[in-house]
């Protein structure tokens, strides 16, 4: 029978561990994985070519008033 340490890191590695959070009107659901995991999903997504590009600009403005 595997320890309970080995049970978790399989359910992260596997599926993650699912969970909701309700505050208010506002509902949020949440899956916690390993590092490894998520890194390896979001390299799949990436490289998928169902993956969406987005382009994305940033411009930073600052305005600085001397008196």
């Amino acid at each position: 029978m595997p320890s309970h340490t080995e049970t978790l890191k399989n359910t992260l590695e596997s599926k993650g561990l699912k969970f909701h959070l309700t505050a208010g009107n506002a509902k949020w659901q949440c899956t916690v994985l390993d590092r490894a995991t998520h890194e390896r999903r979001k390299a799949e997504r990436t490289d998928s070519s169902s993956s969406v590009e987005s382009t994305t600009s940033t411009s930073s403005s600052s305005s600085t008033k001397s008196h």
